[in-house]
């Protein structure tokens, strides 16, 4: 009897331990708009069943973004129990200064087979405040690494390289910016005076690493300038003021301007197509080279069998088209 005991004892599910911890990982300063991180830590001393998910919480004055980081898998040992923890991790961020705060809560842990566990968690909070000299609170961008890039696209009516009115110039600026959403990246293109313009979708995507974790955005703005007289076209310089988070002061990112002139539009129609300018990378060029000696290298190595097989097929072109005439087997004399 008592061995009937033990083993139902032995076969009765254990009651395993299950705990979280939350945690508001910030720098020292923290500016409007910079976001922060919120890690949350499920701990338990057997296995997760079913596997934890981010749990709900308030955000006072700021916003849970929705860019989310890998989790990340932990172990702790306290004396004699082995405890295994999966982290989360999410940015949130504050719009305006005062304090970032996430309030008291409890969360209420289950499992499979288990009763319910509630867990009280502290509130926490973090002071945010705008840097000195901001000038447009509106166009204020923080990031902690940011640059910038432009290529120029001329597009010609005409196939002799000149800008012409009623030609296309086509400024494409690239910003990469680190801990920032791609709403906080201003435009910064323009019309100009004496063109008409078109402007694009902007399009934006985010950056990441090896394991998944978005690290910033890459926003990449188009505007096309139309030219309507002939003159001169200026494209002006670029400048975005930022807010260098790392080192906690103000940077400024600068792209040079140019300037094309523009001639007078040929009376050819109004329909005449635009080409762009087309080079041909020095790559391709030399592929093509190697193409052209290895193909003159083969025909020389196999210059006689091509030469053989030539004059065959020469003798069977000649049979086949003056076929030899057979005496005497067609009858001259018939009788009527």
């Amino acid at each position: 009897m008592k061995l009937l005991w033990l083993l139902l004892i032995a076969v009765l599910p254990c009651q395993a331990a299950m705990t979280i911890t939350r945690e508001l990982i910030a720098p020292e300063h923290v500016a409007p708009g910079q976001p922060v991180r919120v890690a949350v830590t499920f701990w338990t001393d057997t296995w997760f069943n079913p596997p934890p998910e981010w749990p709900d919480f308030p955000v006072e004055n700021g916003t849970l973004l929705t860019t989310a980081s890998p989790n990340q898998l932990l172990t702790r040992r306290e004396g004699s129990t082995s405890w295994s923890g999966v982290r989360m991790e999410r940015q949130i961020a504050a719009w305006d200064q005062g304090m970032l705060r996430l309030p008291a809560t409890e969360i209420t842990l289950s499992g499979a087979g288990q009763a319910p566990v509630t867990v009280p968690l502290p509130a926490l909070e973090k002071a945010v405040t705008w840097p000195e000299d901001v000038q447009q609170p509106d166009h204020f961008l923080p990031a902690s690494g940011l640059s910038l890039s432009q290529k120029i696209n001329l597009y010609h009516s005409s196939g002799d390289n000149t800008l012409r009115a009623g030609d296309v110039v086509e400024r494409v600026v690239t910003v990469r910016a680190s801990d920032v959403a791609a709403a906080q990246i201003p435009p910064l293109l323009y019309a100009i005076a004496g063109t008409h313009t078109q402007r694009l979708t902007p399009v934006s995507q985010p950056i990441t690493t090896g394991r998944g974790e978005t690290t910033g955005t890459q926003r990449t703005e188009t505007l096309r300038y139309l030219p309507v007289d002939a003159g001169v076209v200026t494209l002006p310089p670029v400048r975005l003021r930022w807010w260098d988070t790392t080192h906690q002061q103000w940077q400024v990112a600068e792209l040079p301007g140019s300037t094309y002139p523009v001639a007078a539009p040929k009376a050819a129609g109004a329909e005449a197509a635009l080409r762009g300018e087309i080079h041909t990378p020095a790559w391709l060029t030399t592929l093509q080279a190697a193409a052209v000696i290895a193909a003159a290298w083969l025909l020389f190595f196999f210059r006689r069998a091509l030469l053989r097989s030539g004059r065959f097929l020469f003798r069977r072109w000649h049979r086949f088209w003056h076929p030899l005439s057979l005496p005497g087997q067609i009858p001259e004399n018939r009788s009527k």
